[in-house]
Parts: C-alpha cells; structure tokens; sequence
C-alpha cells in the first residue's frame, strides 16, 4: 500500500487518478456559480491543471429541462412576461422569438415556463411587452428590460438534478446580482411608433374666465379613427341625436388594438419618470407644470387623441380630437379649440408633438445579448478629450479640432474618451464639424478673367476676399473638401483664429469634414467616443441656430447606422442638446447610452427657448423620465450651484461636466474630487500633464493579476491511495 501524492487546482470539480484510470468521485464537488462566472470572464480558454484522456470517448450531452420563474410586480392586466436568451428556443437573442411564460393561477405576479435543452449552459434576459395589431399582423411592443450588462447565466448540466434545471428558482424581474437595472424597451418595427406629446408654458388657454384657472387636469386618450371608441372617449352634447353609424369595416382590428395606453411624466414633478394617468388626467397648471404623454403605435396614419381638460374638483370641463390631420408632420405644435358639453368652444389647447420612428435600417436587428445603454462602471473620473485634442480655432489646440489627426492626438496624450459633433452635408453623410456654418472665402476680380492661384499671403490679406456665410447642410461633402472655407470668427479675429483650410496640400487625416465612418474606423480603438449629434435649435434671442433643418428621424437614422455598421467594440456614448434627439436616439437603439447635454443658467452662452434645457435641475429631471444614462453639465452653472449633481446621483444617474471653466486645472480637480462627477471635458488634453488611457491601465492591470495569479496559486495536495 503506498500513497500518491497529486498538486490539484483549487477550483477543480474532480480529481482524476492516473494509477487508477478513474475519476475518484469521493473528492469530486459541484462548483459554485460565482467560480463558473469567475472563471468564464477572466479566460475562455483557461488551461485545467487534470489531465484529459484525448482517446475517451466523449459524453453525449443530456437533455435538460430549464425552468423559469419570475416575480413581475405593478404589472397591466395587458402586458406578459418573455424570457428570451442564447439558446434557439428562448430566440437566440431576438425578442420577436423569445420564449412566453403563463401567468400562475395562483400567484398573479408569478410567471413560469420551461424548454428543453442539450446546452452546457445559457444565457437569458426577462422583458415585459404587450402585443400590438397591425396590418402586418401582431407585432411584440417591449415595454421593459433588463438592460444588465451581463446577462443571467445557468449551467445547465451542471446546474441540474434528475434531469431538471432551477426547479425551484424564483427570480425578480429587473434584479440580479445585487443590483437593479430595467431599461425601457425601444423601436422594432418599421411600422412602430413611440408619440411624445408636451404641454408646458401657456398651453390652457379660456375664452372666458373671470380668473384664471388653477389645477386644471389634462388627459390624453389615444385611438384608431377606424373603430368604434370606448363611451368615454366622446364629446356628449346635451340636443340633437347622432346618425347610427354604418357597420365597421370588416377588415378593421376592432378587437385588437393599434396603439398602447397613454402614460404620462411631470417634468416639473420631484419624481419625473412615466406611469398610468388616472381618470381624471395629471394637475397642469399654466407656466408651472410640464407634461409628457406617451404612447406607441402601429398605425399611425389613423392615430388620433381624444383630450380632456377636467376642473379641480375633477368635473369636465371640455374636450377636443387631435385627428390624424392635425399631426402630419413628424414634429410641430397644434393649436385645438375644446368645447363643453352643449357643443360650445370654451377655450384653445396647445400641444407640441414628436413621432419617433423605428431606426430605418433593414439589415441590422437588434438583439438583446449585448447593451451598454444602462451600464457605467464606477471609478475615478474619465477625461475626455474635446473636439480631440481641444478648441484650435481660438484656443489653438496642438491639431485642428474634429480630425482625425486631432482624435488620435488626443488618444495618445491618454484621453479615455474624445468628443466630437457630428452633422449631416447635403447629400446626407454624417461628418464632424462643431459650427452649423462655414465662411466661404471668394477673391474678388480684378481685370483678370480668374482670380490669381492662392497664396498665403493672399489668405491673410482679408480685404481682397468676400466671404459668404453657408451652412454645411447645404455644401456636399465634395464641396467641403474643396473649398476654401474659414471659421465664422476668421474675418473679425483674425489674429487669434486659425484658418480652417490651409493653402497648399495636406495628409487627410489633418483635414477639416472627416465623415463618422472615417473616425471610427481610423482612430485608435482603445479611445471611446463621445458622439455630440448637433442638431440646431431656437435660441432665446429670436435666432435659429440653423433653418429649414433634415428630418429628425432621417438624420438621426443616419448618424445611428453608421455606428451600428462601424463602432466594432469600441466604447460609445451619445449626447446632445436637443432633448428631442436624446430622446430618439435612445428609443431607436438599445446598445449604446445617452447623455443629455445641457447648458442651464448660463450668462456665457446664448440659451435655447426649450424649457427642458433652461436649468440643470430641470435638465436632470428630463433625462430621468426619457430613461437617459444621464447629463452632461455645463462647468459654469455647477461652480454657482452643485445641487443638480447630487440629485442626479439619487435617481443613479452619470454626470459629467463641460465648459471653459474646465481649462483651469482647480476646476477639474474639484469636479473629480469633490462634486465625485463621472467624467469631465475639456481642450488640449494631455499637454500640460501626461496621462494613459484608464481602459489601457485596467487591462494591463487585470491581464498581470492573472498571470501572477496563475503563477502563485498555493498547491493543496490529495493523496490517493493505491
């Protein structure tokens, strides 16, 4: 009798006998979840330290029954509960495809299912959604999500007893791993609709009143003009008797719905997120309030909204039909006369209206294994390099700003992440530029059929030059390589602007109007994008930033596919001015997150009419109720006021900070260190003081744990007897 003595590896569920040529199952043992996960994520091809016979005939794989129970609380009595995941049955990631649970009988907020499978493991995801009828046929609406960044996991073999699997698992929708995380769904089919409409500012308006009505109460009622509508949803008149109407058209969905119900945020509300209106609508009160009513259909053509407008002690007062024609375009405000009970108009509503679209690309679906849209890692604050390596026209930054060339200089001066505005030319492709405006420089004549060849010198002297104001949306992209073109500053500030376009040659990466493509194909992988969508807006002082602008949904499908087609595995993030942008991006994708970029209070900027971007408290609260990431704060109304962070921080929100306030290194320290923001942004990052990539150091971190890890696990010995 002697014994062997064998080095095993801490983690190892068995122990395999060389003498022997059998596994000794007395030493076996099932390992733990968090070791699978553990081992999964670190390495996909960790090398075991046992043995393997390569001449064994390998284990048929078993078949599995996986069981599904999920507790879904505050759910309508229209909505069902999908589980959709890696393997075939659950859709393979698509949630047209994903697998429906019943409802148990007994536990109304229970929801169970099962499948069988030979898989090794899987990989799923719990939504919410409702079903939708339309001339298609019924369409799977997602309502909510979990958005996690890795979804839940289950060994399936490992995992099971007598051929079942999670048997007597219960999980919570919308909680895993220690932490909750439900995003709201998005847009899937072409024919989906989300429709966001607003009352805000002096939108109740009486003909006669003796005073001013306060709390007065708004309710929307969405229908389709084709069916016969609830008995509530009708204006009663108190004479006259109506013609029957004729029979409903036969091929009518009378009994199946093309639209949801109508949920609504106050944004002027502490808790601004969206949930069911009541039966006598939300409290609206002139210049105080802001409303947002939401619905999702798929008719829109025959869409309308039935409005009522109901007194404080919640009697009606009159209603009116928005119909399909007075909501024709895809954004715009509408003024309707309500009128009372006896047929008489008593007043005037204004409602301002957005369709958001689903994103218009027919060869790309998406699937829900992987989103970022809800996810942020905590750590120290990134920095994030602006317009690349900074403001060159009248900061002179090291590379002009929004090239290629100034996107990589700011990558290899350690910037985590670079930001830059993206706009639309002519013929529609989506290139980087900040200004909605370019100076179109033309020499004048002078007795000579042409202008003589371009000089420096002849660039310089200004008053040989006319130079016209155009906007980029009116210039192809051609036309942008090849002009002569100057910053709108240039004429006045000669001095202390640099030229847009050099005379003479120039590599392309160091020229102006790189397109999106470009960038996210040339710039340094390891760098994430902040991608600013421009889109111009009506500011306070009566001027519009850019007229007569692209569709909102054209230009933002655009500027998406390019992403979708391009990004790979690179870190994005969108963010935007304009709420209504932010808005779409985020309900037209579910992959990459949004920040609301916001100006605030500010005396430094010219301020924007819409009042969801006129204080950074209200800007906060928008971004909650359109389910965005977070905000993205002007430096200059934070040093006056830093509320608006910490009441991000209490809805879970990311905060990062902007502005020329930013160019002092105290500044940036405060924002990192005392107001604890998430990132901050700002010129000519890296000059003055050197840094890495954040990503880079946490890889080459991770990657030398690893290997020393592996190189210093401490040995536990088995002795085996033979």
């Amino acid at each position: 009798m002697h014994f062997t003595r064998r080095a095993i590896s801490p983690k190892a569920s068995i122990v395999f006998d060389s003498h022997a040529n059998s596994i000794n199952s007395s030493l076996s043992r099932r390992p733990r979840l968090s070791e699978c996960f553990e081992e999964e994520e670190q390495s996909g091809n960790m090398q075991q330290d046992i043995p393997i016979d390569n001449n064994a005939m390998p284990m048929a794989a078993r078949s599995v029954r996986v069981h599904f129970a999920v507790d879904v609380e505050n759910l309508q009595a229209h909505h069902s509960v999908f589980v959709v995941g890696s393997a075939s049955s659950l859709g393979s990631w698509e949630a047209t495809k994903a697998l429906a649970l019943q409802q148990d009988p007994e536990r109304k907020i229970r929801w169970k299912g099962d499948f069988e499978t030979t898989d090794e493991s899987i990989k799923f995801r719990y939504f919410v959604g409702y079903y939708l009828t339309s001339d298609n046929g019924e369409r799977l609406i997602i309502d909510k999500w979990e958005a996690f960044l890795n979804p839940r996991s289950v060994l399936c073999q490992v995992e099971s007893r007598n051929g079942e699997c999670r048997l007597d698992r219960v999980d919570l929708f919308g909680y895993y791993a220690g932490r909750k995380c439900v995003s709201d769904g998005w847009l899937q089919y072409p024919e989906e609709n989300q429709i966001l409409l607003r009352f805000h500012g002096n939108a109740l308006k009486f003909y006669k009143t003796v005073k001013e009505r306060k709390n007065c109460r708004v309710k929307l009622t969405p229908m389709d003009v084709r069916n016969r509508n609830p008995s509530s949803a009708h204006i009663s008149f108190s004479y006259g008797e109506d013609e029957e109407e004729d029979d409903e058209d036969p091929n009518s969905n009378s009994n199946n719905s093309t639209h949801s119900q109508t949920q609504v945020a106050v944004l002027s509300d502490p808790k601004p997120k969206f949930y069911d209106q009541e039966e006598t609508g939300v409290i609206f009160n002139n210049n105080k309030d802001y409303l947002v009513f939401r619905t999702h259909s798929v008719a829109t053509e025959f869409l309308a909204f039935y409005i009522e407008i109901f007194s404080e002690e919640r009697k009606r007062i009159g209603a009116c039909y928005a119909l399909p024609s007075s909501l024709q375009d895809t954004c715009g405000i509408v003024q309707l006369p309500f009128i009372n009970s006896t047929g008489r108009p008593i007043g005037q509503v204004s409602i301002e209206y957005l369709f958001v679209k689903s994103l218009n690309r027919s060869d790309y679906v998406q699937k829900m294994d992987t989103t970022f849209c809800r996810h942020w890692k905590k750590r120290n604050a990134l920095e994030v390099g602006h317009r690349g390596a900074g403001n060159s026209y009248t900061k002179f930054a090291m590379a002009r700003e929004n090239t290629i060339h100034s996107l990589n200089t700011a990558a290899k001066n350690g910037a985590d992440y670079v930001e830059f505005d993206v706009q639309l030319t002519k013929d529609k492709i989506a290139v980087i530029y900040h200004d909605f405006h370019v100076l179109v420089s033309v020499a004048r004549r002078d007795g000579h059929a042409l202008p003589p060849p371009p000089t420096m010198d002849s660039f310089k002297d200004v008053t040989n030059l006319d130079y016209h104001e155009l906007p980029v949306k009116d210039l192809k992209l051609s036309q942008l390589k090849l002009l002569m073109l100057d910053h709108l500053s240039f004429p006045q500030k000669k001095e202390n602007v640099k030229k847009l376009v050099e005379a003479g040659e120039e590599e392309e990466d160091f020229k102006p109007f790189p397109t999106l493509t470009e960038a996210l194909t040339k710039v340094d992988p390891d760098v994430g994008f902040n991608v600013e969508v421009k889109y111009p807006m009506m500011q306070n002082n009566g001027e519009h930033e850019c007229d007569h602008y692209f569709e909102r949904n054209t230009f933002v499908d655009i500027i998406l596919s390019d992403v979708l087609k391009h990004a790979g595995n690179r870190r994005i993030m969108f963010s935007s001015f304009d709420p209504d942008i932010c808005s779409m991006v985020a309900t037209k994708q579910n992959r990459y997150p949004v920040l609301f970029l916001c100006v605030g209070d500010t005396q430094r900027y010219t301020p924007f009419v819409d009042q969801r971007t006129s204080t950074s408290m209200t800007a906060v609260n928008f971004a909650v109720g359109a389910d965005l990431l977070g905000v993205n704060f002007n430096s200059e109304d934070l040093l006056k006021d830093p509320m608006p962070v910490k009441k991000a921080n209490e809805f879970g929100m990311v905060t990062f900070v902007w502005g020329e306030d930013l160019d002092k290194k105290e500044n940036i320290n405060y924002f990192k260190k005392e107001l604890g923001v998430d990132g901050v942004i700002y010129d000519r990052i890296g000059e003055e003081e050197r840094r890495r990539n954040v990503f880079i150091v946490e890889r080459e971190q991770k990657k030398a744990l690893l290997s020393c890890s592996g190189a210093s696990t401490p040995q536990r010995f088995v002795f085996f007897k033979v």
